[in-house]
């Protein structure tokens, strides 16, 4: 028994049932659903631009004849203790979730959602020997900035500190007012100067944790992105954070959630909470997840992943294959 499978013949990317090819008389429509003739127009297209690889194949051969493996005689028994067909998500935050990607899809355009993939922490995307420097930053805001498509001239980069100081007396003094323990650190902060002018402000207490930086840098810019060229402001901090996981950011996200660190002088000592995401790992895992299958991307990066973040992905991508017909984008 065999089926047809549409692929691309240079990349092997998949395509989606939806809308996301456009004829020269501005219709939208799946160009599969109609062998590459225009519904509207009635022209037919030869060949068919991938949205992953950009590169141009002749339409029929996308089509590819897949044999279909027998089906098993039994399927294994599975005891109800050992199933885990549920995300580590709440169903509430899973629509959440969908609606708010979804939006994004429709704002981005699914063209250019789709042709988005994971970034990895690797040569391939940072090729740079990090010795947390501001020259490092700067590094990072150009790399990222290109990523997303800004220019890094629009934004100008800034440092503050918000770490102890210690004085020779062996007396440290905080930024926080009354200390308590510890105190909370944001680490980052887009301010407008007015007049088209837009900074950035960086801890510099993130300098020597580029995984950080660069989750910190992508959501910023996505911010910048966001207020910029979509003129969005209601709750832009939380759809900042999943802009910069649809830019491919998710790793770094995940990885960098938060961050615990220690300080002690001669008689005092304190913590420093740093938290880099206004989402919980287990959302940042289910939006990884949702990307991942949606554009049919390979999922070997999940290697870059901490463990903590592995799981929850696994479980977050396992629910969505198995529960396709709830989750599909319509």
């Amino acid at each position: 028994m065999s089926t047809t499978r549409i692929r691309c013949p240079k990349c092997d990317w998949e395509p989606i049932a939806h809308p996301i090819w456009m004829c020269s008389c501005s219709h939208r429509w799946n160009t599969f659903d109609t062998a590459g003739q225009c519904p509207a127009c009635g022209k037919t297209w030869k060949d068919t631009q991938c949205l992953s690889c950009h590169n141009f194949s002749p339409h029929i051969d996308w089509y590819e004849t897949v044999e279909t493996p027998k089906p098993k005689d039994k399927e294994k028994f599975v005891w109800f203790w050992q199933k885990n067909d549920k995300p580590p998500i709440t169903e509430d935050d899973r629509l959440w979730i969908e609606e708010n990607l979804l939006w994004l899809v429709e704002l981005f355009t699914p063209e250019v959602f789709l042709s988005m993939k994971t970034v990895t922490p690797d040569k391939q995307y940072f090729d740079r020997n990090f010795t947390g420097t501001e020259e490092d930053v700067e590094f990072i805001l150009k790399k990222v900035a290109a990523i997303m498509n800004i220019k890094p001239w629009e934004i100008q980069l800034m440092f503050f500190s918000d770490m102890p100081t210690k004085f020779s007396a062996g007396i440290v003094a905080t930024p926080a007012k009354e200390l308590k323990g510890g105190w909370t650190s944001k680490g980052s902060e887009l301010l407008d100067k007015g007049f088209g002018n837009k900074e950035i402000w960086i801890s510099m207490g993130q300098m020597n944790d580029p995984i950080g930086l660069i989750a910190t840098i992508a959501t910023e810019l996505a911010k910048y992105k966001l207020q910029s060229e979509y003129a969005i402001d209601d709750d832009v901090d939380i759809v900042a954070d999943i802009a910069a996981m649809v830019y491919g950011f998710g790793i770094f996200k995940g990885n960098s959630y938060f961050k615990f660190a220690q300080w002690q002088g001669n008689t005092r000592h304190g913590w420093q909470m740093q938290k880099r995401s206004g989402l919980p790992e287990p959302i940042i895992a289910y939006i990884m997840a949702w990307l991942a299958y949606h554009s049919n991307e390979d999922t070997g990066w999940k290697q870059y992943l901490n463990k903590t973040m592995e799981k929850h992905f696994e479980q977050c991508y396992k629910y969505i294959e198995e529960n396709w017909e709830k989750v599909k984008w319509e």
